[in-house]
């Protein structure tokens, strides 16, 4: 079923993001640099499940307020395949990761495997209209979704000066009917999230 979205908290930290919605980043995972000041990244890959559900989560720059940091706008997918102690604490390692920070794009290659099948980078066969993420509604989407035992993703990021400025992201069930989950159109002023039904507001 279709999310109601959650009430965008004011200056919510980039900690509290990658503990509370998509893990850490993987350890061994290395950024993915640009060749030159701008390009763009294509990439699908295929990434274990653990429950049968994944975390989405999506959120653009927050400027500081109540006391509280600016925030830098970010997207991620984790499959709950993974953890790692962080600070004496249990974590979960996103499998995908980017935010409107240089080099920030990290993607976990002991979970996934890169492939060559491509998935629709469009809302394709997903509800409409999507959910609108702005810094002034809501602020971040956040979304647990029901999946097969793994999910095909596909990312294309435009990058400037190594830093992502906007992307497309689609997540798939990888099955022979290859199911949407659902879909992003993200920059870090504005997400257009298109959850699945099988997708429930996590807060």
């Amino acid at each position: 079923m279709r999310r109601s979205l959650g009430i965008w908290i004011v200056g919510l930290t980039a900690a509290a993001l990658g503990a509370a919605a998509v893990g850490t980043h993987a350890s061994a995972a290395a950024p993915t640099r640009a060749a030159a000041a701008a390009s763009t990244i294509d990439k699908t890959y295929s990434c274990k499940v653990r429950r049968r559900s994944v975390d989405l989560y999506a959120s653009v720059d927050l400027p500081a307020a109540q006391g509280q940091p600016a925030s830098p706008g970010f997207l991620g997918l984790t499959t709950g395949v993974r953890t790692r102690e962080q600070n004496g604490v249990q974590t979960t390692v996103a499998q995908v990761s980017l935010s409107s920070k240089k080099n920030s794009l990290r993607i976990d290659t002991k979970s996934c495997q890169r492939v060559k099948r491509k998935i629709p980078l469009k809302p394709r066969g997903l509800p409409t209209p999507p959910n609108t993420v702005t810094p002034t509604l809501f602020g971040h989407d956040s979304e647990r979704c029901g999946s097969t035992a793994r999910v095909l993703f596909r990312l294309r990021v435009t990058t400037s000066n190594h830093t992502p400025t906007h992307a497309l992201f689609a997540v798939r069930d990888d099955s022979t009917k290859r199911r949407p989950i659902a879909f992003y159109r993200w920059s870090p002023s504005k997400v257009s999230a298109y959850p699945g039904q099988s997708c429930v507001g996590n807060g």
